[in-house]
Order: C-alpha cells, then structure tokens, then sequence
C-alpha cells in the first residue's frame, strides 16, 4: 500500500522530503495541470525586473522626463503609474512631445499605456514634470500598480514614491565621505615623496 504525500510546513520539511525515497508514496491525489504562480510582486530587492522598468521607476522618484523610442517612433514622457498587467511590465505615462503611430498627439499631450518590452533607446532628463489634466477615468493599462505619482492614487500601490524618495535621500546623507589627500602632495595610495 502506497503512503500519500505528507504536508509540508516549512523548507526544511521540503528538502528533508526531497532528499527521501519516493518510491512508495502515492501521487494520484495530485489532480494534473500547468504550475501556476502567483503574480509576481514588484519590490525593491527583487532582480526579475526589466532594466527599462528600473529606469522609469528611477524618473519616477528623481521627477525626470523619459526620452524613449516606441513603436518605432521617438517619444517625451513622463511615467504617472508603473506595474503590469497579465505579469507584463506597463506604465501609463503621459506623452508631451514626440510621434505616435496609433493616434496623433494634440498639442496638449495625451496618456499613453507603454507596454515596457516594447520600450528602447530610454534616457533621463532634466524638464518640467509634465502629468495633463487630472486622469478621471480608470485605467485599464495596469492591473497591478507597483507606483503612482498620486500619493492620494485610488489604486493602492505596492509601494509609495514619497517612502522610496526619503530612503534615497536619507541613503545619500548618511553615506561616508571618503578623506581626501592631504596638502602635502601624499595620500594613502601613493609612497611619500622622498
């Protein structure tokens, strides 16, 4: 008679149970099918994020405009809300200069959902922060918002960008300031003049 699977309550039970014969255990409990994972949580330590994703993240909190190409076309934006939908990084930014191929740009700027594997060439810059008119309609661009410039956003992000902005600062001033070589032409690094 074949034993059944035991539950397993933490990762040492796991690797114990692994590391067991298995010969006369009973698999048929388990119903077949594709492993399925929970959605996948965009927070500061994690390294599966896209480099592009980091990069709006980081105009995000330092307030800089994103000089991209999308679609083929050179765009000026400025990322407002940052996470995915269906585990696919996406942002709804708002589009203030540059072309579109699916819909003209009026003078004004216009939002636009960037799907950030599409997104090239990103580089930072220096500019007004440029949000539109308030955005009254949901959006369907993100399902899972990561960050929102909104610190009142309606959609309840992972993380807030007024927390991550203290952190930056207070890593910037407590961080040591090297001493540099003294006036007499020697440093640490170099042997005394003889």
């Amino acid at each position: 008679m074949k034993r059944r699977v035991p539950r397993l309550a933490s990762d040492e039970e796991a690797e114990a149970f692994l590391e067991a014969d298995l010969s006369g255990l009973d698999f048929s409990q388990f119903k077949s099918g594709r492993l399925r994972f929970a959605e996948r949580s965009a927070s500061v330590g994690e390294t599966h994020l896209s480099q592009t994703y980091r990069l709006f993240e980081q105009a995000m909190i330092e307030g800089k405009q994103i000089v991209c190409m999308y679609g083929g076309e050179r765009r000026e934006v400025c990322p407002i809300i940052l996470g995915s939908k269906n585990g696919e990084e996406r942002a709804l930014t708002y589009q203030f200069a540059g072309k579109s191929t699916s819909k003209h740009l009026p003078p004004e700027g216009a939002w636009r959902c960037l799907h950030l594997s599409n997104v090239s060439e990103v580089q930072l810059r220096e500019g007004r922060w440029i949000s539109g008119a308030s955005h009254t309609q949901p959006s369907h661009c993100l399902t899972d918002v990561d960050l929102d410039v909104n610190p009142y956003s309606p959609y309840n992000p992972k993380r807030s960008l007024e927390r991550l902005r203290a952190e930056r600062a207070a890593a910037a001033t407590s961080r040591e300031i090297r001493p540099t070589a003294k006036a007499s032409g020697t440093s640490r690094f170099s042997k005394p003049k003889a």
